[in-house]
């Protein structure tokens, strides 16, 4: 490796050096190579620091190895090197992305106890795990606790939020949440349009798709121009709900209103027309996406080879599938 010939031309790295090549093995998944790193570093009498045991960590958490990123967490004291906010915050998303949500508390409500005091970035992480876990009335009592502190929630915290809100069927609380956000003034931060959007895919994986409509009716009056999520939401509202006609009505109204649809767009509104039996309008939606140069998705790939054998007799279908799908049609003649 790189590091090996350094060090046989007496080119000496220093603790930035290896920390820097910590990281990057570390994000390219290469965790066990980087510990090999950490053993040359110690061999050579340079002493890691918080930087390479948090990025140590980091990686081992993005791999899902819990037991090992603690590990590293842990042998941080036992260095004499104290863990910083970071250090927490790696740990503490780490534990929340597994649903480990009682780890993760855990730690949080350690930090102030080892002189670490957490800012909204780690609340943040904490907030989007309590939601992600169900423990929504939880999280709202936490979302308290920011402001009675006097940390001011960011962008992020009313995203995760909203989200949260959504994700465990309080799609009402959420828009009350918005409504009072969008009270408070104070710029973008405060209104936001991927706020809307937010609770607007809330209302139609509720299956309230005219409450959807609503917001998105109301988002001119309140200065906010739609972008393309909120268009793909909308549709993808409409998709699930078998209003085909309305989801490709909004297709020529995304166009009308110079928001391009993108590969998403495309991909939905045809998964809608593939499960409504639209295959005329498929064909077409077809044509537009080659033109465009967009790809089906895995999912819209995979019902797409669904229907051979069941409608091998609708020429149209059976033509889609022989260009998308080729070798597939082969092996089935």
């Amino acid at each position: 490796m790189l590091l090996e010939e350094m060090i046989s031309y007496k080119i000496y790295p220093n603790v930035i050096t290896f920390s820097s090549l910590v990281d990057a093995l570390c994000k390219e998944g290469l965790v066990d190579e980087a510990e090999e790193v950490i053993h040359i570093m110690r061999q050579q009498n340079v002493t890691p620091n918080v930087v390479t045991y948090n990025s140590l960590m980091d990686g081992y958490c993005l791999q899902g190895r819990m037991d090992e990123a603690r590990n590293v967490f842990d042998s941080m004291s036992n260095n004499n090197i104290a863990p910083d906010i970071w250090s927490y915050s790696t740990l503490m998303n780490g534990y929340c992305k597994k649903k480990k949500i009682d780890d993760a508390m855990h730690l949080f409500r350690d930090m102030p106890r080892k002189g670490v005091e957490p800012n909204a970035a780690t609340y943040n992480t904490v907030l989007q795990g309590l939601f992600r876990c169900g423990r929504d009335s939880c999280a709202l009592k936490l979302f308290d606790e920011l402001q009675a502190i006097g940390l001011k929630p960011d962008f992020y915290t009313f995203c995760n939020v909203l989200d949260g809100l959504c994700r465990n069927s309080r799609v009402e609380r959420a828009l009350l949440l918005l409504d009072a956000l969008e009270h408070k003034g104070g710029g973008d931060n405060h209104h936001h349009i991927s706020y809307y959007n937010i609770v607007m895919d809330g209302f139609c994986e509720a299956k309230k798709v005219d409450s959807a409509r609503a917001l998105f009716s109301d988002l001119d009056s309140k200065g906010l121009q739609p972008n393309v999520v909120t268009y793909n939401i909308l549709i993808k509202g409409c998709c699930q709900n078998g209003l085909l006609e309305e989801a490709n009505d909004i297709l020529l109204k995304m166009e009308e209103a110079s928001v391009l649809p993108d590969e998403t767009t495309y991909n939905t509104i045809v998964k809608g027309n593939l499960k409504g039996g639209k295959y005329e309008e498929v064909a077409k939606l077809f044509e537009e996406m080659d033109a465009k140069g967009f790809s089906l998705d895995s999912f819209t790939f995979e019902l797409l080879l669904g229907l051979l054998g069941t409608t091998e007799h609708n020429p149209t279908v059976f033509k889609m599938i022989q260009k998308f799908a080729p070798n597939t049609v082969k092996q089935k003649l």
